[in-house]
């Protein structure tokens, strides 16, 4: 059947619902239930836990008694209202706090994933890829927001990391608002009780017990999984931190020690305990680590160092080798993914032994069922998202039953006759090395035998984006209905055709299934391809979502991997024409953008209008990497960090947007001439340097930056400079 590559990225991240998580909550529970309470049934599964059964109780009865002891501390005072925050203090709430202002996004993870995104008035602008937030405003960088602005929104509540405190109780002194100081967990216990204190104070006390559930469900996986491996077997991991001049590593009681422990690995042992120490290469090189991971805003520092001797040496560079990447959101933080991050940390160390059938700890099988209703469509018998266990992780797959064989015609296998199911399958980022080394077919094979569908009789499309984050879209005209149940991923693999290599041969992440309630043609059914294909490619523009392989000069036209399929059944005469002009080809293009747009704010967190701060990310621009002048080296240090300020005020953003479409205009060869801009740009230069500015300092050196954002980037950094009189 047909088959989709997965890449890594940040496309799996379980994302909470528009309201802050309610959807999760109850799939939370179903998965922590389903990591635990059954014996192990796999070939040999008894004795090889017997290997480390002492170990595995032991760690199992510690996670268990920290979760215990943190649930009873808040469930034994009841209507308690108190927090004491990582400073001391404790802090007296009459009711939950309505207007929160966080500026520490460890925290902000947590309230987005117990469901309290209602209750979140605005965040930073390093916050991102969490649905509850996509809409929220920004009041600046983490590092140095700006106080004027989170008062604007009268907050009763404003959360700040402990670097801000001093700073935020002075701004914020008289206002009312209360000041709760949020370092984050230290371990992964102290990750349990955030979320459960958290949770008690915004009045989500059963979703945070959900939330807290469900990563503590992969932690005690894990447990069961890597005891089952001597001492000797396990793997040394270490983590790399771009440090000045080379890299560094957490020591001991550090997260970097805490999730490789968690994962199953080894970490250096050297270092400075609760630190991050710098890493020599003869400290590598003694170390000889076999797995390397990094976060992805480091990727310079690690590949600069793993081209250099002794580094080059280590087994994990040997035979083609590299350091794996992971979104710094996971890597730098134990909050509400911890579990979540450390199973994929797992997952990717040890894909060859998770493989292996003879290490399963849990049976693969459906663990659970969520229908779904899909109205206007009569050839629909019924439809719902299985939830089961394979290769011991959590897979999900949309199945829509016919009520009598079909035909179908999907991008991955053509037209497929006297079909009983279609569906969407989603597999977690665990298994993705499992299912590449193992092959499609025999990862397909896999799938159909837990589900126990006649792979005759089904077709299916494959997905890393979750089914917990399905969008399901209807339109209709008269006597004609149209539904889409799309979803999509656009973080590791998007590309723009024609202008992208290629370097799959599987196809998608961006998944449409289409449905129309009357009977379409074969070339009816095969046009419908080609409108969906245009409605997404369209939804991807007007998002502004970025080729993944050349983000600034590009804008994408899919993952490069995406699947559509297509019903040709229903009644009444067949419809032969379904493209743009027709009513049924509207109906389509309707609700295929309105799926994509939909399903790229669950999976994602993209927000049609998103900061300017996060659409220079997506374009790969760090600040800071422009040049001298805003590497922190140059006349004024701050530099960078002001223009990131800047970004909120509605010149000097309105000048940015402007500078990403005409950017794209002038690749496109569609803008001779940017003269015009030159003279808007100045204007705002003098605007922000609070005087007349007569010309703009060429500062930005990079010179894969577009004309006109360097234009834009120049003339921002001019106005700061003239203002502070350099």
């Amino acid at each position: 059947m047909s088959s989709s590559a997965v890449h890594h990225g940040f496309q799996n991240l379980p994302r909470a619902a528009a309201a802050g998580g309610r959807a999760n909550a109850a799939a939370a529970g179903r998965t922590n239930a389903a990591y635990g309470g059954k014996s192990d049934t796999s070939p040999g599964g008894k004795k090889k836990l017997a290997w480390s059964a002492k170990a595995w109780r032991a760690k199992a009865t510690a996670a268990a008694a920290a979760f215990a002891l943190a649930l009873a501390a808040l469930t034994g005072a009841a209507g308690a209202t108190d927090y004491v925050d990582d400073e001391g203090t404790a802090l007296r709430f009459s009711g939950s706090p309505k207007r929160t202002v966080s500026l520490a996004p460890g925290a902000t993870e947590i309230l987005c994933s117990i469901g309290a995104g209602d209750s979140i008035a605005a965040v930073t602008l390093e916050d991102n890829y969490f649905e509850c937030i996509a809409s929220k405003p920004r009041v600046g960088p983490a590092k140095s927001p700006d106080y004027a602005r989170v008062l604007s929104f009268r907050p009763d509540l404003v959360i700040v990391p402990p670097a801000e405190a001093a700073r935020a109780k002075e701004s914020l002194s008289g206002s009312g608002a209360k000041v709760l100081v949020y370092g984050g967990p230290s371990d992964l216990e102290g990750a349990d009780r955030t979320i459960l204190a958290l949770g008690d104070l915004f009045g989500k006390k059963a979703q945070a017990r959900a939330a807290a559930a469900e990563s503590q469900g992969y932690l005690d996986m894990l447990a069961r999984k890597t005891g089952i491996f001597t001492a000797a077997f396990r793997k040394r991991v270490m983590r790399l931190r771009a440090l000045d001049g080379g890299v560094g590593t957490g020591g001991p009681g550090t997260l970097d020690w805490a999730l490789i422990e968690a994962a199953g690995g080894i970490p250096w042992q050297g270092g400075e305990p609760g630190g991050i120490s710098p890493v020599s290469g003869k400290d590598f090189a003694a170390f000889d680590p076999q797995y390397v991971y990094a976060c992805e805003e480091d990727r310079t520092a690690a590949e600069a160092i793993r081209k250099k001797s002794p580094f080059r040496g280590a087994a994990a560079f040997r035979n083609g080798g590299t350091v794996h990447y992971f979104p710094c959101a996971l890597t730098d933080r134990l909050s509400a993914h911890a579990g979540y991050f450390a199973a994929w940390l797992s997952g990717d160390i040890y894909s060859n032994e998770y493989g292996d059938p003879a290490n399963l700890v849990f049976p693969q099988e459906i663990i659970g069922e969520k229908p779904l209703t899909i109205k206007g469509i009569p050839y629909v018998k019924g439809a719902k998202i299985v939830e089961y266990r394979m290769f011991d992780f959590i897979h999900r797959t949309l199945l829509v039953e016919f009520a009598s064989p079909q035909t179908v015609v999907t991008t991955g296998e053509g037209a497929v006759h006297d079909v009983n199911v279609i569906g969407n399958s989603y597999s977690p980022p665990m298994v993705w090395n499992i299912n590449h080394k193992g092959g499609w077919a025999w990862a397909e094979g896999e799938i159909y035998k837990v589900l126990g569908l006649d792979r005759e009789r089904t077709s299916l499309i494959f997905t890393g984006a979750d089914m917990r984050n399905l969008a399901v879209k209807s339109a209709s005209y008269k006597d004609l209905t149209v539904t889409a149940l799309v979803t999509a991923g656009a973080e590791s693999n998007a590309l723009r055709t024609s202008r992208d290599p290629g370097a799959f041969y599987e196809p998608g992440t961006i998944n449409i299934i289409i449905l129309s309630n009357r009977k379409l043609s074969p070339n009816g059914a095969t046009a419908a391809i080609i409108v969906a294909t245009e409605a997404k490619t369209a939804a991807l523009w007007d998002m502004d979502i970025r080729s993944s392989e050349s983000p600034l000069p590009n804008p994408a036209t899919g993952t490069g991997t995406d699947d559509v399929l297509v019903a040709a059944a229903g009644t009444g005469k067949p419809i032969n024409y379904t493209g743009g002009h027709g009513k049924v080809g509207e109906l389509i293009a309707r609700v295929v953008y309105d799926g994509v747009t939909e399903a790229l704010r669950k999976q994602n967190g993209k927000a049609p209008r998103r900061s300017v701060w996060e659409r220079l990310a997506e374009r790969d621009v760090d600040l800071a990497n422009l040049g001298p002048a805003f590497s922190g080296q140059g006349p004024y240090p701050a530099l960078a960090e002001d223009i990131r300020t800047l970004m909120l005020d509605p010149a000097a953003k309105s000048l940015l947007e402007a500078a990403f479409s005409l950017s794209d205009a002038q690749v496109m060869g569609h803008l001779e001439d940017h003269k015009l801009f030159d003279a808007m740009a100045l204007q705002a230069a003098t605007s922000v340097a609070g005087k007349p500015v007569t010309s703009i300092r060429s500062l930005v050196t990079d010179k894969s930056i577009p004309p006109v954002l360097k234009t834009a980037l120049d003339a921002l950094a001019t106005g700061i400079l003239v203002k502070k009189g350099l």
